[in-house]
């Protein structure tokens, strides 16, 4: 039995996952650890060189999701809460890739909780964040990547036999509520 207990925090880039956990973190004590930053470190360490995190999406996707796994093995805590934030569907040059459920059972994630939010408000805040390098997407094809990510997170939970929690940020919900369960 696990000491441990991780959660899959996911959605769009740009719906606001960080933001919402740093305000869970006044009132929830858990390990927050983003995908990207694993993926960038694990890559970091094998490379022995610096990687800009935006060249990330570039990598074949295979590549970063078992630099995903180890890092996530390395870096994450033997007991407690985990937050996972990360994607179920990544946007590459190529277009959207689904990931595995193989990688979430990997790393052992006992739940799934998707934040969705009105592709307009998510495309807003895309164009407005200036830390980070995201291809433009149109309101439009940000509503069906965020289709695609809730059908590949119901998936992903249906075969790790985990509950899933649809949280739509339209309603300003609690989300400690869907983490801590």
């Amino acid at each position: 039995m696990s000491r441990r207990k991780v959660v899959a925090l996911v959605g769009l880039s740009g719906v606001g996952k960080s933001t919402r956990l740093k305000d869970v973190r006044r009132g929830l004590v858990f390990e927050h650890l983003q995908a990207g930053d694993l993926i960038k470190a694990e890559r970091e360490e094998r490379q022995g060189k610096l990687i800009a995190h935006d060249v990330l999406r570039e990598a074949n996707i295979d590549d970063n999701q078992a630099l995903l796994i180890s890092g996530f093995l390395r870096y994450a805590p033997e007991e407690g809460l985990i937050v996972l934030d990360g994607h179920t569907v990544i946007d590459t040059p190529d277009g959207l890739v689904e990931i595995s459920p193989s990688v979430f059972s990997a790393i052992d994630v006992s739940r799934f909780v998707v934040l969705v939010d009105d592709a307009e408000k998510i495309a807003s805040r895309r164009l407005s964040d200036r830390r980070r390098t995201r291809p433009f997407r149109s309101p439009k094809e940000l509503a069906e990547h965020q289709e695609r990510s809730v059908l590949a997170a119901y998936r992903a939970a249906m075969t790790l036999r985990v509950p899933l929690f649809i949280v739509p940020l339209n309603e300003d919900p609690d989300i400690a509520v869907f983490l801590d369960q």
